[in-house]
């Protein structure tokens, strides 16, 4: 909630994801999108490295059904940025940049979910993958005027993994 966010529009919101058919129904159209992936890499001739990247990218958003919490993560629609105000007045092109403010806001406020979480002994995971595979999150939910970003797992965890290995501060900082 003290996320910053463009203009204080604090357009973050975490729904928490209860119903089971609810659960079911984003589960199945996962494994759709998967079927439906895995056809398009077929019927291109594409790697088999391809389909190992989809295989894998489905294995590991499965979890997130069995979590003891899951959220989903989006934005409510009513807010424009001022390249999308841009893009309505004809002064600039429609670019990557119209979700550029609202995402960077979910990326804070989800920093400090985590950070809140972590404090109380909880372990998170961040899920954009399942969203390659199903297509209107949003309806199956239902969520009108909320787009996700992501889906969110956390409860207690079962282990405690070493810390991945993080780039040195001399590759991701420089002065010029």
């Amino acid at each position: 909630m003290r996320a910053p966010s463009p203009t204080n529009s604090q357009p973050v919101r975490f729904v928490r994801i209860r119903s089971t058919e609810l659960k079911d129904h984003l589960r199945q159209a996962m494994w759709s999108g998967r079927e439906r992936l895995l056809e398009a890499v077929a019927d291109a001739a594409s790697s088999k490295r391809l389909k190992n990247w989809v295989n894998a990218y489905y294995r590991f958003s499965e979890f997130m059904f069995d979590a003891p919490l899951l959220f989903a993560v989006g934005t409510t629609s009513t807010f424009v940025s001022l390249s999308e105000r841009l893009y309505r007045a004809g002064m600039m092109e429609q670019g990557h940049r119209k979700h550029r403010d609202v995402d960077i806001a979910v990326g804070l406020a989800l920093k400090g979910y985590l950070l809140k979480g972590e404090e109380l002994g909880l372990g998170s995971c961040i899920l954009t993958a399942p969203l390659i595979f199903i297509e209107k999150p949003e309806e199956i939910l239902p969520l009108k005027g909320i787009e996700v970003k992501c889906f969110v797992t956390t409860g207690y965890p079962d282990e405690d993994p070493d810390y991945t290995k993080r780039k040195d501060i001399a590759e991701i900082y420089k002065e010029i």
